[in-house]
């Protein structure tokens, strides 16, 4: 039955996939398809021969935030194998932030989930190794994998009790696919058991925490531009609040409470989560009546209320300089962005109840009151709130870092997974 699940959707992946790019063309982010040729080369598997290097250990992440969190990751699998490295990504920015890590050979656009653009990839690379990471299981890569004879693991993974339910209704397909996972490094107990239900086997199941939080920072890499900022603007010793990766309902919120919190002297910081929103951004800044700036714009003053932080890389200074922070996509159902960005700085966060994608780590800032749940209603006067009582902040702020070291330590423990299957096949 999984097989024909699989001959399925390959039969249906041409209108699919024929939908999904007129949908993008005709969407507000088509700005972002650029180098068409080459992008379509990429994702249909079409590189030539020679193009990618052979035998080497080959990682596939989703995006940026893969990309990053894999660095030591990436940094000791090439240690441990002596083997070049190549990503592939799914998205254009995720392979150029992995062609800026010296540790990685090659980057590419990861071929379309279709079996024949699978197929030739690993035809003409010859992985050694495919280490899928988080829950990029697509079933076509996983299935060419195994027909070719690459061992495959998944690393960093996790699944959300959605998505498990949502496999489900395919379970021979991913029963099939995941079952030949040489071994599957995962978040949390409760992915083991979503993981258990859908094929993987439970002793190839281990239970190793999350790398992202190994890559948290407490020396944050633009702290002098961000002083310069807050200078420029006066809002040194002012109370700041920070809100980063923000979607709109979140933004919405934070504009109706504005106005008061302004009028108590706190300041205001947002990162919008995606940066093609920034004409639209413009326009509801415009409308709400506020004096706001843009950090692109470097026009920025004393009268200045409210910053868009329309920059990459900036977030995590300015969680550095903050007095409170807020985590978006927790309000909007996105799942919450990472809650321990700021808490690893010493600061309080606030966030709202969607935080399926990181349980664990809200639970325990809320269980360590080093975080508060919020909603529309009660966003204001929580701020107004905590900026009021510094004694109290600085309490939830210690208690907050407490709780980002407690989830530190992923890395060596999927190390030395991957070591001790290395050491059964040897």
């Amino acid at each position: 039955m999984g097989l024909i699940l699989l001959i399925l959707t390959n039969l249906f992946f041409p209108l699919a996939a024929l939908g999904i790019l007129l949908g993008f063309l005709f969407s507000g982010r088509r700005g972002l398809l650029k180098h068409l040729s080459q992008e379509l080369r990429e994702r249909f598997g079409l590189e030539k021969e020679g193009e990618i290097p052979q035998n080497a250990v080959w990682l596939h992440c989703a995006s940026v935030g893969e990309v990053m969190s894999m660095k030591e990751i990436i940094f000791r699998l090439k240690e441990f194998y002596g083997k070049e490295i190549i990503v592939t990504t799914s998205t254009q920015a995720g392979k150029e932030t992995a062609l800026k890590n010296p540790q990685i050979t090659r980057a590419f656009l990861a071929p379309l989930d279709f079996y024949p653009s699978c197929k030739r990839f690993l035809r003409i690379a010859k992985p050694y190794r495919l280490f899928v990471v988080e829950r990029e299981v697509w079933p076509n890569m996983l299935e060419a994998a195994r027909q070719a004879g690459v061992p495959v693991a998944l690393i960093n993974g996790r699944i959300s009790a959605k998505s498990a339910r949502a496999y489900e209704l395919v379970k021979p397909l991913f029963k099939r696919v995941l079952g030949a996972l040489r071994f599957a490094a995962l978040h949390t107990q409760a992915a083991a058991e979503r993981y258990e239900r859908l094929g993987i086997k439970k002793e190839n199941l281990y239970i190793c925490g999350n790398v992202k939080y190994d890559t948290l920072s407490d020396k944050p890499a633009k702290l002098a531009e961000v002083d310069h900022l807050l200078t420029a603007m006066g809002w040194n010793g002012k109370p700041i609040l920070v809100m980063g990766s923000t979607h709109p309902a979140e933004e919405t919120m934070l504009l109706r409470a504005a106005p008061e919190l302004i009028k108590k002297g706190i300041k205001i910081i947002f990162a919008p989560r995606h940066l093609e929103r920034r004409a639209e951004i413009a326009d509801t800044l415009r409308q709400s009546g506020l004096h706001y700036a843009f950090v692109s714009e470097e026009n920025f003053d004393k009268s200045t209320d409210i910053l868009c932080a329309d920059v990459m890389g900036l977030l995590q200074s300015l969680y550095a300089r903050a007095t409170l922070t807020f985590v978006g996509g927790s309000v909007a159902p996105r799942g919450a962005h990472n809650l321990l960005e700021p808490a690893i700085l010493s600061k309080a966060v606030l966030f709202g109840k969607h935080f399926y994608n990181a349980p664990l780590t809200a639970q325990a800032l809320l269980e360590s009151a080093g975080g508060v749940l919020v909603n529309e209603n009660n966003f204001k006067e929580t701020v107004l709130r905590l900026t009021a009582d510094p004694a109290q902040l600085e309490n939830m702020s210690q208690n907050a870092r407490k709780t980002a070291l407690s989830f530190k330590g992923a890395t060596d423990k999927i190390m030395e997974v991957v070591k001790t299957y290395e050491r059964k096949t040897a």
